[in-house]
């Protein structure tokens, strides 16, 4: 417990320093969000001097969640699993999903109404859970993404001395607003000529009339081109009614209260903090509740390396019985090189009646001499 701590004090530590401008103050029109990530873990070792095999687990886990709001509406969706593995068989899996509607009152405003449903299967137990909800809830997620890239093509201006100070927070704002036009709406040829006529006005009026090179042109085309991973800002904080339509442990419906908080920050243009927390129960929740929370960290800290961090704790709490579920904490260091990579790994996982933290660490390298 006290590595975690120091290891998440050290997250939150390294996401609270944000470089340059403030991602969260751009504003798009509309936000789109998809995520997905696909996680693959397994170790075996069998000595045939010894009997039986000594080591043979690992998991599968995937997180995928979609998220579109526009001026009066939106949705979201998301699924997430896990898959455990033993002797290259499966043991035991647990499998969620979540759908949201969203209905704004009144733009710019971001009061909404929802309704929406979950849902969760875990081979342990012979039935699904489902649960209906629906509420008021406040708050709106924005796609900061173009703004990151501005970001970065000043990083590279500065760099190459086209400009000699950061640009105005102003023309950030009007080329984050350019640069985050759909495809539909202007070309990339169509983007990248604006950008480079903003910034040549720029500097013109800087006393620099001669402009942008064509070296410089086509760095503007090759940086708005190239894929990167999306950047959010924002928060939503939702409270209402829920109804178990389906139990596990076969336990009647009842109508319960709902309370849920999503938040996500970009420090910068190279790191994403996303926070989820849910709590299900009756009123007071302290004799019966469902706890879910996940929060999740990434950076680059150079061009070739990244840290990501991910804690998810799980509890379901019926009444007049104790708390079970579980806990888990993963740290993943990736460095990629011309011709070496190394990778490390550590996960710390526990049951709710386990006294102790299960641990797993799996460091891996791979050098490409010739």
């Amino acid at each position: 417990m006290r590595v975690l701590g120091w290891v998440g004090a050290l997250v939150v530590a390294v996401g609270a320093v944000g470089l340059g401008v403030n991602l969260c103050l751009y504003r798009g029109p509309a936000t789109d969000v998809l995520q997905g990530k696909l996680s693959f873990f397994y170790q075996h070792a069998d000595d045939p001097g010894t009997p039986g095999i000594e080591l043979s687990e690992g998991t599968l886990a995937f997180d995928l969640r979609r998220q579109l709001d526009s001026s009066l509406r939106g949705f979201t969706l998301g699924a997430k699993g896990e898959a455990r593995l033993y002797n290259v068989g499966f043991v035991r899996g647990r499998i969620e999903g979540t759908g949201t509607l969203r209905q704004y009152l009144q733009a710019p405003i971001p009061l909404y109404t929802y309704g929406g449903l979950d849902a969760a299967l875990d081979t342990a137990y012979l039935q699904p859970w489902v649960e209906a909800q629906a509420g008021l809830g406040y708050g709106r997620f924005y796609n900061v993404s173009p703004l990151a890239r501005v970001a970065e093509l000043e990083d590279v201006l500065l760099h190459q001395a086209v400009i000699t100070a950061s640009l105005p927070l102003e023309l950030q704002l009007e080329l984050a607003e350019i640069v985050g036009r759909r495809e539909e709406v202007q070309p990339l040829a169509g983007r990248v000529a604006a950008v480079v006529a903003r910034l040549e006005a720029y500097l013109a009026a800087q006393g620099r009339p001669s402009g942008l090179d064509p070296a410089t042109v086509l760095l503007v085309e090759q940086l708005l081109r190239e894929p990167r991973p999306e950047r959010y800002c924002g928060w939503t904080v939702q409270g209402g009614f829920a109804y178990r339509l389906l139990d596990p442990q076969g336990r009647p419906g009842d109508l319960l209260f709902s309370l849920a908080l999503d938040a996500a920050v970009a420090p910068s243009e190279d790191s994403q903090l996303l926070l989820r927390a849910k709590v299900t129960g009756p009123y007071g929740f302290s004799e019966q509740y469902t706890l879910n929370l996940d929060v999740s960290f990434d950076v680059r800290v150079e061009r070739r390396v990244t840290f990501s961090a991910q804690y998810t704790l799980f509890l379901d709490k019926p009444r007049g019985q104790s708390p079970a579920g579980t806990q888990k904490a993963q740290f993943q260091l990736e460095i990629a090189g011309g011709w070496i990579g190394l990778s490390l790994k550590m996960e710390f996982s526990k049951a709710a009646e386990a006294p102790t933290w299960r641990q797993a660490i799996v460091i891996s390298t791979t050098a490409y001499l010739w």
